[in-house]
């Protein structure tokens, strides 16, 4: 997947808040807001199975899905 250059315009306050928030979670604003635009539900228009729904969110923003994945190779052999 290739990056892009993205410019945005957010107030001060809001971003001091988020530098905050990424130093103390060892992640970096963009990994944070890429993760959150990953999370939005695609155009596709069809909503997302409630069991699904009520999943989303649940693992930490600056959880790194590799490391995520390793972890349940290790715990359950998957």
């Amino acid at each position: 997947m290739s990056a892009n250059k993205l410019t945005l315009s957010i107030d001060a306050d809001t971003v001091k808040k988020a530098k905050r928030y990424v130093a103390a979670h060892g992640t970096s604003l963009s990994r944070l807001l890429t993760q959150y635009l990953a999370s939005l539900p695609d155009e596709t228009g069809e909503p997302l199975p409630p069991r699904v729904g009520r999943l989303a969110g649940v693992l930490p923003p600056q959880t790194d899905i590799e490391e995520y994945k390793a972890h349940l190779h290790g715990k359950h052999g998957l």
